[in-house]
């Protein structure tokens, strides 16, 4: 259903005309400065007034169109990489995680699995297509879309052929050439300028899901569970540039705090003071990251979730460029 449809929807079950509802989805967009799609802004919308758009999603999607806080999705695709088992400890006692990558021909998605739903992957190989339905979606310490079991989920074999997809891996190109939607590209360049504006949001520390603080003061999960203690996690944009073009890139979770040098606890304690500092002092720092290209709504542009950063050895890269050169 396309985002006037959703809206559409939303002004039928509601007491907002249109211009009201896309004055809301404008202002979510600048609230998370555009780190959600229009489409998933005007979910937001929909929840905060009651309305539940996830019947929308009963038909079989493509993993492209797939964005966080989605319930009922049923897709099907190629298992492309299957994780090693995690198992971690909670006040309940032992858990365990294990992360699948579903391909099909538009893109690829991560599930995740926890617990007894671990014992799925050691039921199929990477090349196996499945079909999963009952899913939901969240969004991950990358800001993209991944899937999670919910209890009345299916997963079963399927007859679809995905026999070209296949996992992608980065191409390094100047900044110039990052073009395309769920494309995975490497750039090298100079971090021109940190937004530090909101770099924090909360999780539960236990599941990763997002929670925001209800009507009473308390911090829920999109399904309703209450989280006593939650943890801050970072979401920090910057401006790579190479020389040839610049390029908005997002940095989530671990990646932020390599980009920033932070530890753990700074981000868990939501310290805006060490962000604020950390930003100023890398500006201009020479930087590897590795991403994959969205659409950013808000902006109207093509930007990169990184996947990985590394600083550079500036004198090391001289030497390479000065090798090629005399070749």
């Amino acid at each position: 259903m396309s985002t006037e449809a959703l809206i559409e929807k939303v002004v039928d079950e509601s007491d907002l005309d249109n211009e009201d509802i896309k004055e809301k989805v404008e202002e979510k967009m600048e609230e998370f400065e555009g780190l959600v799609s229009e489409e998933g802004a005007v979910h937001l919308v929909a929840k905060e007034h009651g309305i539940d758009l996830s019947e929308e999603r009963s038909k079989e999607l493509e993993i492209k169109n797939i964005v966080p806080e989605m319930r009922k999705v049923q897709i099907a695709g190629k298992i492309l990489d299957i994780s090693d088992k995690n198992t971690f400890q909670r006040d309940d006692g032992e858990g365990q995680v294990q992360n699948l990558v579903l391909g099909d021909n538009s893109g690829s998605i991560r599930v995740t699995l926890w617990d007894e739903q671990t014992e799925i992957a050691e039921s199929v190989e990477e090349g196996d297509v499945i079909e999963i339905s009952g899913a939901y979606s969240v969004e991950d310490n990358r800001g993209k879309a991944e899937l999670r079991l919910g209890d009345n989920a299916q997963v079963k074999m399927s007859e679809e052929d995905f026999d070209e997809v296949e996992l992608q891996t980065a191409t390094e190109v100047p900044v110039s050439e990052v073009a395309g939607e769920n494309n995975t590209f490497t750039v090298k360049g100079m971090v021109m300028r940190v937004y530090t504006s909101n770099p924090f949001f909360r999780v539960d520390p236990d599941s990763g899901d997002t929670v925001k603080e209800d009507e009473d003061g308390k911090y829920v999960t999109d399904d309703g569970e209450e989280v006593e203690e939650p943890e801050g996690r970072l979401a920090i944009s910057a401006v790579i540039d190479d020389g040839s073009s610049s390029i908005r890139t997002v940095f989530f979770g671990q990646q932020a705090r390599k980009l920033l040098d932070l530890d753990e606890e700074e981000e868990k304690d939501m310290d805006i003071d060490a962000v604020e500092d950390a930003a100023e002092a890398i500006e201009g720092l020479e930087v590897q990251v590795e991403g994959r290209t969205r659409y950013n709504d808000y902006f109207g542009r093509i930007e990169l979730l990184a996947n990985n950063i590394e600083p550079l050895d500036a004198e090391k890269e001289l030497k390479a460029l000065l090798d090629v050169l005399e070749a």
